[in-house]
Formats: structure tokens, C-alpha cells, sequence
């Protein structure tokens, strides 16, 4: 569930499908980049201009779920990391058909200035009430939340599905600031270099790194004033490995990107039958 998080999104879809089989952006805010950004990451979106209590994004997302065994929603926001994606798939495979987690009061105007004190259950708190920060459902448990209506609360939920809502504490110390992902255009393409094994991070910083190390090295021989014995061999052998293999790594990272841009270009095309 995304709204103004347009330099955040291909970072996060990347992420995603490390642990989905399948990423869908639901755009609340219908912001075009973000939609660009979110299709060339992989995902697919679903632009969503309605209320985003839990039956109404359930609602939007029940269809296009129907194929699926379980489905983790997240709502990327300030309040939630990249680096919490781990943590938030691993709590989905607990077996409930139901989990809400609702951010903490203080999050929710309406609900810190009506009821301070009260604590969010599946009892107490109508849909409405609070806002989504993860929630993960079974396809049974996300149909039944599609079906209720804002003013439900999640133990109106039929009995026999296994039910859990929890309100996420406020987290300790100072806001911490975001990973370079989210600083910068730049930052966020060299994550994305990171995150998808590109070549020229695989193999144009080490053979960057080996030129620079045999260039040294060969430097240092021919400054060296001294009788040349069998260690100043060694060095100058050492010294032409190490230049040789980083201009073979920074070959093969120019070939393999530049093989790569041609491979997307080329037109999908079925099979020969």
C-alpha cells in the first residue's frame, strides 16, 4: 500500500520478490511514477482511491489473490523499513488466517485524541479506528475481511478462523533516517545495481579494484632503484596477474551490460510449436 513513495518503490519491490511470488502495489494516490517505477520493478498495481481501512483493501485485493496461498500486506510508509521485510514475512508463516498489526495509537489522530488509553484488540476497535502497518491473511481469511464493513471489528470474524490483532509498540530512541535506497535517485539505482547482481557491481568494482592494486604494484617496481632478485620477480608477476584479471573483469562487466540492454530490447515472442 503505497502513497508518495515513489523513490522508495523499486527498492522495496525488489526486496518483495526475494520472499513472493508475486509483488502488486496497490497506488493510492495514483501517482503515474510510481506506477512507472513499481511495472519495471516487476509488480503489478492497482490503483486504489478509496478508504484504506482493512475490509476495503482486502476488498480491493481479494480477486487478484484468489490463486494465492496466503497474502502479506505492508504499508510503506515512514514508519516501515525495508529492513523490517524479514521479520514482517517470517511473522505470516505462523498459521493465522487473520493477523492484523495496527500502528500505535499515537499514529492515528482520531484515535489519539478519542481514546488515549484504550488498547487496540479485536474487541474493542472497529476497522476504522486504526491504521495498517502489516497485516497478512489466508485466501479464506481475506475473503471473510472483505466482506465485512469498516465499522466491523475483527472478532466479528467467523469463529473458525484463527484471529490475531496486535498494536505495534512506538520504537525506542531517536527516529532513525532511512537506508541510502530512499536518499537519493542515485542511491536508489546503485541498491537496485546491489540487490539484482548487476555486472557492473559484480564485476566492475573488483576489477576495478585488481587494476588499481596491479597498477601499484608495478609502479612501485619500476621506482624501486635496487638489484631485481627473485622477490621483485615475484612481485612483477604478481603485479601483471593482478592488472590482467581487472581488465578482464571490467570486460566482462561492459559485455554483460551491454548484452543485457540488448536482451530487454528484443520483443517477447511465443514459442515454437
Amino acid at each position: 500500500m503505497v502513497r508518495d513513495q515513489a523513490l522508495r518503490i523499486a527498492s522495496a519491490v525488489v526486496r518483495a520478490l526475494d520472499f513472493a511470488d508475486r509483488v502488486t502495489i496497490l497506488n493510492l494516490d495514483n501517482n503515474p511514477e510510481t506506477t512507472v517505477l513499481a511495472i519495471e520493478a516487476g509488480a503489478d498495481v492497482i490503483a486504489h482511491d478509496g478508504h484504506t481501512d482493512a475490509p476495503s483493501i482486502a476488498l480491493a485485493l481479494v480477486t487478484s489473490a484468489e490463486d494465492e496461498e496466503r497474502t502479506v500486506m505492508i504499508s510503506l510508509d515512514d514508519d516501515w523499513k525495508l529492513s523490517d521485510m524479514a521479520r514482517t514475512v517470517g511473522l505470516s508463516r505462523q498459521g493465522h488466517d487473520v493477523f492484523i498489526a495496527f500502528k500505535h495509537r499515537t499514529k492515528n489522530q482520531r484515535v489519539s485524541e478519542n481514546r488515549p488509553d484504550a488498547p487496540i484488540d479485536s474487541d474493542t476497535y472497529t476497522y476504522a479506528d486504526a491504521d495498517i502497518q502489516f497485516a497478512y491473511c489466508s485466501y479464506s481469511g481475506l475473503t471473510a475481511v472483505s466482506q465485512q464493513s469498516p465499522d466491523s471489528v475483527p472478532s466479528d470474524l467467523d469463529d473458525a478462523l484463527d484471529v490475531r490483532v496486535v498494536e505495534l509498540d512506538l520504537p525506542s530512541g531517536p527516529p532513525q533516517r532511512e537506508s541510502l535506497a530512499s536518499a537519493s535517485r542515485f542511491a536508489q539505482f546503485f541498491y537496485w545495481m546491489l540487490e539484482s547482481k548487476h555486472p557492473l557491481i559484480l564485476f566492475g568494482v573488483p576489477g576495478i579494484a585488481f587494476f588499481w592494486v596491479g597498477f601499484e604494484m608495478a609502479n612501485e617496481l619500476i621506482n624501486f632503484g635496487g638489484p631485481h632478485d627473485s622477490v621483485s620477480l615475484g612481485v612483477a608477476l604478481a603485479a601483471f596477474a593482478a592488472t590482467l584479471i581487472g581488465v578482464f573483469s571490467l570486460t566482462t562487466s561492459l559485455i554483460l551490460y551491454v548484452l543485457g540492454k540488448q536482451v530487454n530490447r528484443m520483443p517477447n515472442r511465443a514459442p515454437f510449436k
